[in-house]
């Protein structure tokens, strides 16, 4: 049997087909996107830019365009697009690349693994968060007591993903424990069960009566005995 080989004319012709320059010659099609980006898409904090659109739908004209739902900020997603009304709607999903700007503090020198973060480490930057896993941060004060988990390089900005919080406390650390009985304060000596940082409820065993109570850690110190608890 013979294997069916395309004529190098129709070869040629077919590698010569590309659908989004062909597409990208509609005028109409390019401005009505151009608008929905200008009005300006904010998603958790960032500001979507319209980098390239992958592949045009298969259509001409004005087309309203509208945002899926999203995690994060995905680098690619696909816009929904709609033509027409009621019986004569069509719909296509538009996949492009976008942009997701956002002011976020970043390194402002190379840090190695396990640095201990401090304001001075810090700046403000405007950040692409394009397919970047994690949280950021505006405020420094929020870093305070921080490390990093890896290197973290100038510019780069500091996620949840690459630094870590120590606990304030660890198991088998002593703290003062302090209940109210009555309107009256009482402190005793008490005995953390697990590792825990500040606003952690866990459960702490009062080294003088030996009972085991659930207290909220107040700082490295202290943790404060819940109601119905007794020292």
């Amino acid at each position: 049997m013979r294997r069916f080989v395309p004529s190098l004319i129709v070869l040629a012709a077919m590698l010569s087909v590309n659908p989004v320059s062909a597409r990208a010659a509609d005028q109409a099609m390019q401005d009505s996107l151009k608008q929905f980006f200008a009005r300006g898409i904010v998603h958790q904090g960032a500001n979507a830019e319209l980098a390239e659109v992958i592949r045009w739908p298969t259509t001409h004209g004005r087309i309203h365009w509208r945002l899926p739902h999203i995690a994060r900020h995905p680098a690619r997603l696909s816009l929904i697009a709609e033509q027409g009304k009621g019986n004569k709607l069509r719909r296509w999903y538009v996949p492009v690349r976008v942009h997701w700007w956002s002011k976020a503090l970043v390194a402002s020198r190379d840090l190695p693994a396990r640095t201990h973060i401090t304001a001075s480490m810090l700046k403000i930057s405007r950040v692409d968060m394009a397919g970047i896993n994690g949280n950021s941060w505006q405020n420094p004060a929020a870093l305070e007591g921080t490390r990093t988990t890896r290197p973290v390089f100038a510019g780069q900005p500091l996620l949840s993903s690459n630094i870590t919080r120590p606990p304030l406390l660890r198991t088998g650390d002593q703290v003062t424990l302090i209940a109210n009985i009555r309107g009256v304060q009482v402190m005793a000596t008490g005995k953390v069960l697990r590792s825990a940082g500040a606003g952690d409820r866990i459960r702490v065993q009062n080294l003088r009566s030996r009972e085991v109570v659930q207290a909220t850690i107040i700082d490295a110190h202290t943790a404060r005995v819940e109601s119905g608890g007794s020292t």
